[in-house]
């Protein structure tokens, strides 16, 4: 069985035993970072419950069913009002000085409102100031913005003079691929439902042997109760096409820990 770390994981809305079965097939630790978007209208209060729980009952649930969960907070570009945004991010510094903290995420950008520009801002300078690696929110591989608003992420992390190397590029799709890579940060392959498929992301792998050192694949939400196990199908499909257990130990595992420096084995 190989080992795998799921650098873009939504526990929170995983099933107990769909995550135990993740942990069965490989798993060693998670990544479990804010979502971009709140559905409906949400407060600053529900922001911050959800932080105290990434950094609390998501890290013992990890342990009782086998793995290691680690955080990355944000403050939710949809679904929250302007105020609600400000008393969030107010506070926000104070939850990133928890241990199990290991980046700030996700970020970014959607449709590029001037709302999302400035939310983005604030995001790079608390991480900057903080030296957090970033998980990038990009448009999905199918959307219609996506090398547009892609192109104003990038040129919004160079005006903010944020470390390119230091961001993960996530949701990745097959046309953005060559602007991501050219960036020099992590280019993060999103293998759910509605974003890259297994077998596209296992070819990329093995087509570009000189990026597998930039490259992280995870599951996002890993198929929103379709299909939890979207990177251990990456990892057979690199396996059946050929590419040798050491790659494929790279772009799952070894990348992501050293990326966002988790304490594991």
């Amino acid at each position: 069985m190989m080992r795998f770390i799921d650098a873009h994981l939504h526990s929170d809305m995983i099933e107990h035993v769909q995550l135990q079965k993740l942990v069965m097939m490989g798993m060693e630790a998670a990544v479990v970072p804010s979502p971009h978007m709140f559905i409906g209208s949400h407060t600053a209060d529900s922001v911050l419950r959800l932080w105290e729980r990434f950094t609390t009952f998501e890290v013992t649930t990890a342990k009782t069913l086998g793995y290691e969960v680690y955080a990355s907070l944000s403050v939710p570009f949809l679904g929250l009002g302007q105020g609600d945004v400000e008393r969030a991010l107010a506070v926000l510094p104070d939850f990133l000085a928890h241990e199990r903290v290991v980046a700030m995420g996700e970020i970014g950008l959607d449709t590029g409102t001037q709302f999302e520009v400035d939310l983005f801002r604030e995001h790079l300078r608390l991480a900057k100031g903080r030296n957090l690696p970033v998980i990038l929110h990009t448009p999905i591989r199918l959307a219609p913005q996506a090398v547009t608003v892609l192109s104003k992420i990038i040129e919004v992390l160079k005006e903010e003079a944020f470390p390119l190397e230091k961001c993960v590029f996530d949701h990745a799709g097959e046309e953005t691929l060559d602007q991501r890579a050219q960036t020099g940060g992590m280019i993060g392959l999103s293998v759910c439902w509605d974003k890259m498929p297994p077998e596209v992301a296992a070819r990329y792998v093995i087509e570009h042997p000189e990026l597998r050192g930039r490259i992280i694949v995870n599951s996002e939400l890993g198929g929103q109760g379709n299909d939890y196990f979207m990177v251990p199908r990456v990892m057979l499909a690199m396996r059946l096409f050929g590419l040798e257990r050491e790659a494929i130990d790279q772009v799952c595992y070894t990348n992501p820990r050293h990326f966002f420096q988790l304490p594991v084995d």
